[in-house]
């Protein structure tokens, strides 16, 4: 297996470690990036009470988690079947 297929793999498994962090870790990808705890108050049937930031870094989160585990499945799934 060449070398950029390998390199490929590891930024898409670093990418999904990151996205999985940033998605469903959210106290550690806060502190990593120096934003405040999430509030504790739970959010009325209005909306009113809900973190913004909280939203964020789920869809972030698992945009980025998706796309690391797709590029690498994909790049190593070309190499296979051309190689």
């Amino acid at each position: 297996m060449p070398i950029f297929v390998l390199a490929v793999d590891v930024m898409g498994i670093i990418l999904a470690i990151v996205g999985f962090n940033m998605a469903f870790r959210q106290q550690r990808a806060r502190k990593l990036l120096g934003l405040p705890r999430a509030p504790d108050r739970l959010p009325d049937d209005r909306g009113h009470g809900q973190d913004p930031v909280t939203y964020a870094l789920r869809i972030g989160g698992v945009m980025a988690m998706v796309f690391g585990i797709a590029l690498a499945g994909l790049i190593t799934l070309a190499n296979i079947a051309l190689g």
